[in-house]
This record gives structure tokens, C-alpha cells and sequence, in this order.
């Protein structure tokens, strides 16, 4: 009978156990998302400082090339 007693007490902690273990999973995983909004503003921020560059970067060439004798520029 100590035998049974002892296996059925195993068995109980282990179930116990794993269910303690898979609620801590859980709770773990409430914040796996962030990562992904944070690359999605850093992505979007350095692609608005791009365009911004480009804008003021194709003003000023635009404004050389037009000093060109005889240059056309569109």
C-alpha cells in the first residue's frame, strides 16, 4: 500500500507541476508582440528620415543642375 501511496503522490506533484509550469508559460508570454511594434516604428522612423533626406538632398541637385547653361531639368 506505501508503494501505490507513493506513486500516486509522484504522479499528483508531476501534474501539479506541469500545470504550474504551463501557467508561468502563459503569463510569460503577454508581452511577445512588443518586439515586433518596436521594429515597425523604428522601421517606419528611419523610412520618414529617408524621404526627408531625399526631399532636401533632390532640391539641391535639382537647383545645380539648373544652373547648367543649356541644362534642361524635369
Amino acid at each position: 500500500m506505501n508503494l501505490l501511496n507513493a506513486v500516486a503522490l509522484r504522479v499528483a506533484l508531476a501534474v501539479q507541476n506541469r500545470g504550474q509550469r504551463l501557467a508561468a508559460d502563459l503569463r510569460d508570454r503577454g508581452d511577445r508582440g512588443s518586439g515586433v511594434v518596436e521594429t515597425i516604428i523604428l522601421v517606419a522612423g528611419f523610412a520618414g528620415l529617408a524621404f526627408a533626406v531625399y526631399l532636401a538632398v533632390s532640391s539641391k541637385v535639382h537647383g545645380w543642375i539648373n544652373e547648367i547653361p543649356g541644362a534642361t531639368s524635369r
